[in-house]
């Protein structure tokens, strides 16, 4: 039989996704606000990726930095789910 509940099992693999996850949201951001308020050296011209160009473009340099911060708070709640899931098994 399949079985119809498609969560799946929570590993030590899945906490380290969730938290590289998180470490890329919330680097990401703080990089970011480093490149636009102006503390980093990195030249004249403001070098983003085509995804965050539309960001940028409809919300600013805020909607950048808070879609960073959301991913960062969403792979910290599911790495913490993740570790809780793990020892709620044992």
């Amino acid at each position: 039989m399949v079985d119809q509940n498609n969560e799946e099992e929570s590993s030590w693999t899945t906490v380290l996704w969730t938290s590289i996850v998180a470490l890329i949201g919330f680097g990401f951001a703080i990089y970011r606000y480093m490149q636009f308020s102006g503390m980093l050296a990195t030249g004249d011209a403001l070098r983003i990726t085509r995804i965050e160009l539309y960001i940028y473009r409809a919300t600013g340099k805020w909607g950048i930095m808070a879609a960073f911060i959301l991913m960062g708070i969403v792979g910290l709640y599911y790495t913490i789910y993740h570790i809780r899931a793990i020892r709620n098994r044992k």
